[in-house]
């Protein structure tokens, strides 16, 4: 999975200049066909990312420091902490906050093994300041498969570069839900 995330970074690097010229030229345009392409790369990189962190938070020899600056950065994958995912650590899949799940993942007993497979995505609604992708996967947690949803969101948002202020496109991890155990 890590090799997969270095070749989509390298990949998004290339497409990323196109992209920035395309929301200067005009911010509410639908974005181009690679554009488009590197962000679905882009959604399952962050799937990825996500459940590599929660797997580094699982290790109970892993000092306080290193968990909260892994947490930290796992809840930025998200618009907010708030938003609502299964509990991957309780066989009933109750749901709990993005937050909730990195202080579940921090006080396991055991490293947990966590990988994805079988990844899909389907665009769900769109407007000119909003992407909505439905993503689908395999997770393995142990010997564990569970099928997972989860949306995926490019936003358009104001972002500040000193005194100028862009609209840029922003991607987010959304809500989760097992659909098969």
């Amino acid at each position: 999975m890590r090799i997969v995330l270095a070749i989509t970074t390298l990949m998004l690097a290339n497409i990323v200049g196109a992209q920035q010229a395309q929301t200067r030229a005009n911010p509410a345009t639908a974005l181009s066909p690679k554009a488009m392409e590197a962000y679905e790369l882009k959604a399952e990189s962050k799937a990825g990312e996500f459940f590599n962190y929660v797997e580094l938070l699982t290790d109970p020899t892993a000092n306080a420091e290193m968990k909260t600056q892994t947490t930290a950065e796992a809840a930025k994958l998200y618009e907010n902490d708030g938003i609502t995912i299964e509990n991957i650590f309780d066989a009933k899949g109750n749901v709990v906050t993005v937050k909730k799940l990195l202080e579940l993942a921090a006080s396991q007993k055991q490293k947990a093994s966590l990988s994805m497979t079988t990844f899909n995505i389907m665009k769900r609604g769109e407007n000119s300041r909003r992407k909505d992708w439905l993503m689908t996967y395999e997770l393995i947690i142990g010997k564990r498969v569970l099928t997972v949803s989860q949306g995926f969101y490019i936003v358009l948002e104001d972002k500040k570069f000193g005194t100028t202020i862009k609209q840029v496109w922003n991607s987010y991890l959304g809500e989760m839900r097992i659909i098969k155990k």
